[in-house]
């Protein structure tokens, strides 16, 4: 899915600033969900399809890791409930099953790459554009990674879940990027995520959207939330950038 309008705009040099999620975006996440679910799955002896198990949890996981522990506690029967792998459980052996899920998960990330070549990518974009991050991920956690990665100093800002005013699809979730700004017109934005909630945060906040399918999220699934281009990787996008 193209927006010649977007290609065209991003190749003339016109949109200001680039928002990237984090997790499934920058950070390659696929390996730690797969083996936080593995390991807890063969723990309780529960069998699953992976695949839809995988998509499943790791979109609870972009809702749930934004969220202090008491309101996952209080909303835990609506998240929980559609996991299809733990339906024929117990509500208290899913928490259980989920938050050892959650828990081996947050551990694993840690040690989370991030894309191949997203480095260097992220580094010259950044000589030609602002660059922001906005994440359900807690925002020291994204430093973290970044500075691991001499990332730090090509983004003007980094935005966690713990700072944001809202959560992602909510479009507020994007104003401390524009408050940047004494004077900026949406369009001169991009929001660049893998989950249907990033498109729909950048959609309903009237900024252009890029729809990556290097997270858990399948490529339909994203172009059914209207964003304006779908690509697989930053690769990509330089490719459309630099093609003149």
């Amino acid at each position: 899915m193209y927006s010649e309008q977007l290609i065209q705009n991003l190749q003339n040099g016109s949109i200001r600033g680039l928002i990237f999620d984090f997790d499934g975006t920058l950070l390659d996440i696929a390996e730690p969900l797969k083996n936080s679910i593995e390991e807890v799955f063969k723990e309780y002896k529960v069998t699953s399809d992976m695949e839809t198990t995988i998509q499943e949890i790791g979109a609870l996981m972009e809702t749930i890791q934004g969220y202090p522990l008491p309101k996952i506690v209080l909303q835990s029967y609506d998240m929980f409930r559609y996991i299809s792998s733990l339906k024929s459980l117990t509500f208290m052996k899913k928490i259980e099953i989920a938050a050892k899920i959650f828990s081996r998960y947050l551990t694993l990330a840690k040690e989370a790459p991030i894309f191949p070549d997203a480095d260097k990518i992220l580094k010259k974009l950044s000589k030609s554009h602002d660059l922001y991050i906005v994440s359900h991920n807690q925002t020291k956690n994204v430093i973290e990674h970044l500075e691991k990665h001499n990332l730090m100093n090509v983004f003007k800002g980094v935005y966690g879940a713990d700072i944001l005013p809202a959560l992602k699809p909510d479009p507020s979730s994007l104003k401390p990027v524009f408050d940047n700004y004494k004077s900026s017109k949406v369009k001169d934005f991009v929001m660049i995520g893998d989950m249907p909630s990033d498109i729909v945060a950048g959609v309903e906040a009237g900024v252009w959207t890029i729809a990556i399918t290097t997270g858990i999220s399948k490529k339909d699934v994203l172009t059914e939330q209207g964003a304006s281009l779908v690509i697989d990787s930053l690769s990509e996008l330089m490719k459309i950038i630099e093609k003149k």
